[in-house]
């Protein structure tokens, strides 16, 4: 297991090699070996400019990782010699941005078009070049005839339809010619309908990569290799401490690092179990910020009462069936409402957007799909917060956002 190279400057012993925030690589990408050997693969066969015959698709709940999966793939591309396009798919006139990415301009000439505000660069730019009528597929091809290419787009559940189905398709057309390029796109668990909706004929068969909470041993690995690259060490007791109150969530493994790496001004002894009760604190204060963003976040879709009832479901069991799950919201709906056989639709509709905000998970078992909390602890959170409220408010609805 090697550290990303981002985490060098850990070996700083007075620089802090955690990083918690949106997307920043980790000092250490504990977890993701099968992945990154998938994505690697594809990357390899299109460094020999060969077409690897499919588009990767990363998803899952906030926090886990996609970005700095996608991040990690794009920085290995470059290492193979594959010219990277890397935006968030939700950024306005994308295909204008895209545009400028493939024209034929230099690099400078590409960032001085982009410095340019509210001006429609892309033709501007592409003009330069007599590429005018040039369609964005065909600029793709041509870019990718010339040298190997990766289009990572981040956000990807947010893409403009339109735009979606057409790379979706154009690169598999191209990657049957044997063109040498990929598109990779990460985003959260409503990504796949997201795709489906697009009626992409040809996104079916690519690379699906759900990204999920870690196991014990890789959440382990995510605190103790950082530190033993900093020249520190931490007891098994307490590492097992941070792993069972982490619940495997990457961006808390990264805030109880922090806080570990902040409290523990010692750097001669190994961090001690008295050491994690101490700077416990710092870390729930950080973690329950967190959490009351998600419950306003419940709050403001009218999920409340639905997310309570759950919650007190996975009390008892890591696991459940999809069909208990739903039984469950069915019966909320109800009683907080005056529901007909309609419920069906209202039913899956509201557990898909609990899956959308990472709230439930899908898991595949060996017995059949399963559903799991996306973050055990915050079900608990929303449990306690509601134990006083009446849940017989509102019916819960369709919200945006």
């Amino acid at each position: 297991m090697r550290l990303l190279k981002s985490g060098a400057k850990g070996s700083d012993p007075q620089e802090n090699p955690f990083v918690p925030g949106h997307g920043g690589l980790p000092p250490h990408l504990a977890g993701r070996d099968q992945e990154r050997l998938v994505l690697r693969g594809n990357l390899t066969r299109l460094a020999g400019k060969r077409s690897p015959g499919t588009s990767a698709i990363l998803y899952g709940p906030r926090g886990n990782g996609k970005t700095v999966l996608l991040l990690t793939a794009a920085r290995e591309a470059r290492e193979l010699g594959i010219h990277v396009i890397r935006m968030p798919a939700s950024v306005g006139g994308l295909r204008e941005a895209l545009r400028v990415e493939l024209s034929l301009l230099p690099s400078w000439g590409r960032r001085f078009l982009r410095r340019l505000a509210g001006l429609s660069v892309s033709g501007f730019g592409i003009r330069m070049r007599d590429q005018a009528g040039a369609t964005l597929l065909q600029m793709l091809s041509r870019k990718a005839r010339r040298v190997p290419l990766l289009v990572a787009l981040d956000e990807a559940h947010q893409m403009d339809p339109i735009l979606g189905r057409e790379l979706l398709n154009g690169v598999q057309h191209m990657q049957g010619d044997d063109c040498p390029v990929m598109l990779m796109l990460a985003g959260t668990p409503d990504l796949p309908r997201h795709l489906n909706r697009m009626h992409a004929s040809f996104w079916g068969r690519s690379q699906k990569l759900p990204i999920g909470r870690l196991g014990p041993r890789d959440s382990a690995s995510a605190v103790s290799i950082p530190l033993e690259a900093a020249g520190r060490s931490i007891e098994p007791f307490a590492l097992g401490e941070v792993v069972r109150e982490s619940h495997g969530y990457p961006y808390f493994l990264q805030l109880w690092g922090k806080a570990l790496w902040d409290g523990c001004p010692a750097r001669s002894k190994p961090i001690s179990l008295d050491d994690v009760d101490r700077v416990r604190p710092q870390f729930r204060w950080q973690r329950d910020l967190y959490y009351e963003d998600r419950y306003e976040e419940l709050k403001r879709l009218n999920l409340l009462s639905v997310a309570a009832v759950v919650a007190r479901l996975f009390t008892e069991t890591e696991t459940r069936i999809p069909e208990e799950v739903e039984e469950a919201v069915r019966a909320t709906l109800a009683r907080t409402s005056r529901a007909t056989d309609e419920d069906r639709r209202a039913v899956t509709e509201v557990c898909d957007q609990l899956r959308d905000l990472g709230y439930i998970w899908s898991v595949t078992h060996r017995s059949g799909p399963r559903y799991e909390p996306g973050i055990p602890s915050l079900m608990r959170f929303v449990a306690r917060a509601t134990s006083s409220v009446d849940l017989a408010g509102p019916s819960p609805r369709r919200g945006g956002g």
